[in-house]
């Protein structure tokens, strides 16, 4: 989630409030139209999941 958050900031010119909130309304979005069995994926997909290449952050703490 950590990339996603600094492509915001570099590209979109967003603050770190702004790119989190921009990552928690997209979330909201796609949840609501994906199936829960592809949520999952779609969360590590973003980043918002523990991974062995990014141990540093969980579930918990993506929003």
């Amino acid at each position: 989630m950590e990339e996603l958050i600094e492509k915001l900031k570099q590209e979109a010119g967003l603050t770190e409030e702004q790119a989190r909130k921009t990552l928690e309304v997209l979330w909201n979005y796609v949840s609501d139209r994906v199936p829960p069995f592809l949520q999952g994926q779609v969360k590590k997909m973003m980043g918002m999941m523990q991974s062995k290449d990014n141990p540093e952050v969980n579930e918990e703490d993506a929003f």
